[in-house]
């Protein structure tokens, strides 16, 4: 019986264990910050729920959901895969991106729910989504949002929502309230990275290398952690939570559950054993 439960346990396929996403293209240096480390990218390595997606001077990736959604990221931009809940079959229960600065092109799968939620946030507004394609330019103080396919409503604080269709484009900078031109600005195409301005080529979902171990670059350090914080300010306090238990410690957030059982622990070992009195009340034994 041991013998067919190991057997079971070998055959069972890696993908089981997947996370939500997986690289399907990556161009110049690319780099995750998982947890206290920073991953090297490549072909076939898997995103993870709260993974951190930064790309050099020269650098671009593409990075497709196990919805079926595209992501693809121009040079020296950053994307939070903040939240990524998904079903049984594989269908968005509720997603959260957050672009924290550069180029982002997305072809997102059309929800197959009302109930689903799916929203792409910048430090200057946030985009409902319900299944449509197109590009964010996000900075700290400024963005802009081309819509290429279907409709969204975009939102941000101390401005109200506007709905965007096919071929619009709003911005908006920090503090103002939005501004759509009748045309796409040239200012705008003209920053937009070569790589991002051609729509995304579809690729299957299970590539032949899915499952790549991601490699190890080195270990977050303080200097990371602060540079964040001072670059993405609009996330200081979801920062400043997400890195608090790597501060002082080198073994980082993942094993901060495992800390805390220890001192649990070792603070139950310390108090007095107790023994229950005549009366049947707690006292301590001499």
């Amino acid at each position: 019986m041991r013998s067919l439960v190991l057997c079971l346990l070998l055959l069972t396929p890696m993908a089981a264990a997947a996370g939500i996403g997986v690289f399907a293209e990556v161009k110049g240096d690319t780099n995750i910050l998982r947890g206290e480390a920073y991953l090297a990218a490549a072909p076939g390595v898997d995103v993870e729920e709260d993974d951190i997606i930064e790309t050099g001077k020269s650098a671009s990736v593409q990075v497709e959901m196990n919805d079926g959604t595209m992501l693809k990221l121009g040079a020296s931009s950053r994307l939070l895969l903040a939240d990524y809940k998904l079903d049984s079959s594989g269908k968005v229960v509720n997603a959260g991106l957050e672009v924290l600065s550069g180029w982002l092109r997305f072809a997102v799968s059309k929800l197959r729910s009302k109930e689903s939620r799916y929203a792409i946030n910048t430090p200057t507004m946030t985009i409902g989504i319900r299944g449509t394609e197109g590009v964010i330019e996000a900075q700290t103080a400024r963005g802009g949002l081309l819509l290429e396919e279907g409709e969204v409503s975009v939102h941000a604080a101390n401005s109200s929502s506007i709905a965007l269709r096919a071929g619009e484009y709003v911005e908006r900078a920090s503090g103002q309230s939005f501004v759509r031109p009748k045309t796409v600005p040239a200012a705008f195409r003209s920053r937009m990275p070569l790589t991002m301005q051609a729509r995304m080529e579809r690729r299957a979902l299970l590539l032949k290398r899915r499952g790549v171990r991601a490699q190890q670059i080195r270990q977050i350090q303080q200097d990371d952690r602060a540079r964040y914080i001072r670059q993405h300010p609009h996330l200081r306090e979801r920062l400043e939570q997400r890195f608090r238990g790597q501060a002082g410690s080198a073994t980082g957030p993942r094993a901060t559950l495992r800390e805390r059982r220890q001192q649990q622990m070792q603070q139950n070992q310390d108090q007095p054993t107790r023994r229950p009195g005549p009366a049947g009340d707690a006292v301590n034994r001499p």
